[in-house]
């Protein structure tokens, strides 16, 4: 079984030979996660007299920080007036260079004795998120009742752009298609159901079938507490739900709500588990999400946190995760 067919059927409910990995450790994986480049930022991180520093990016969106991390907050936006939203023009996140960059290692994978499968980040990847980034929390949740019309333009706009997105990678050969979007705090959804399903979930609908008519799978990341979505995205085409907490809803609930439906891209929770648990807690969790999210015949690919030191893992205990999900990832 190649990688490939592994992560497929892991995640159509197919009975894979094993549980397909995306892992640090060395050891063999089963996704080519493909990013494309994109542009540079406007102004990249400058110094501020009082030792902030600040950087504007491709879309921009200032961002200010302080010390030497590479996280800031968002401080002004582009379109803090969504009555100007149509003069507003996206970033060339669709330059022939990028999709040729692209291109060339999908054809390389290919062209390998045991070809991964191909996940390509769509370049305009959020509905939700980009909104918010390019006019600011507080002025979105405003437009929703005071210019529900105009925000609605913008966030048609996002989605033809992602669109564009989709056609585009797969053109190129890939075999499924991942956006970002989160949708939920620690313990509640960020807007009302109400409000998803007037502004967004119509979006959803229409790419993901998009996606679905093109040959692609359709992957979203989208963390906190997003149970009551769930059923609605599966209803809407998605194929895989990628979250990196699961704690806040628990994984008896996500698998009650919409396991065999979905499937599930997770590492082990990174704020509780991965964080204040011991190495034997960390391994009787991972048996826990094989046991449930993967009890369908698949629906479960394992992966590790992309950046482990901003959310305090220690190497010790990633390795003992990564152990684990080989060593118990077998059906």
């Amino acid at each position: 079984m190649t990688s490939r067919e592994r992560v497929y059927r892991a995640i159509h409910f197919g009975r894979p030979d094993r549980l397909p990995h995306f892992l640090p450790d060395g050891g063999e994986n089963d996704l080519l996660w493909l990013w494309l480049p994109r542009p540079g930022d406007r102004q990249p991180w400058m110094p501020l007299p009082d030792g902030r520093r600040q950087r504007v990016d491709a879309w921009g969106v200032t961002w200010e920080t302080m010390g030497g991390g590479s996280f800031g907050e968002a401080t002004a936006w582009p379109i803090p007036d969504i009555t100007h939203q149509a003069a507003y023009a996206f970033p060339d996140l669709h330059n022939p260079e990028y999709i040729a960059v692209a291109a060339e290692a999908i054809a390389a994978n290919d062209a390998s004795e045991n070809p991964q499968y191909c996940l390509g980040v769509l370049p305009f990847s959020s509905l939700h998120e980009g909104t918010h980034n390019i006019m600011g929390l507080e002025h979105l949740f405003a437009a929703y009742y005071e210019e529900p019309d105009a925000l609605k333009a913008l966030i048609a706009r996002l989605a033809a752009a992602q669109r564009a997105s989709m056609r585009r990678l797969a053109e190129i050969g890939c075999d499924g298609v991942m956006g970002y979007d989160d949708w939920g705090l620690q313990d509640r959804l960020m807007v009302s159901p109400a409000l998803f399903e007037e502004f967004y979930l119509p979006h959803y609908r229409e790419n993901w079938a998009l996606a679905r008519a093109l040959g692609l799978d359709v992957w979203m990341h989208s963390c906190g507490y997003t149970l009551d979505l769930l059923p609605a995205f599966a209803d809407a085409g998605l194929t895989v739900i990628q979250m990196d907490q699961q704690e806040n809803i628990g994984l008896e609930a996500l698998n009650a709500a919409v396991g065999g439906r979905l499937a599930f891209w997770c590492p082990v929770d990174i704020q509780q588990t991965m964080v204040r648990g011991t190495v034997t807690d960390i391994e009787a969790y991972v048996r826990r999400m094989i046991a449930t999210l993967g009890g369908h015949n698949g629906g479960l690919v394992s992966m590790a946190y992309s950046s482990p030191d901003a959310v305090q893992h220690d190497p010790e205990k990633t390795a003992a995760m990564c152990r684990a999900f080989r060593e118990y990832g077998v059906y």
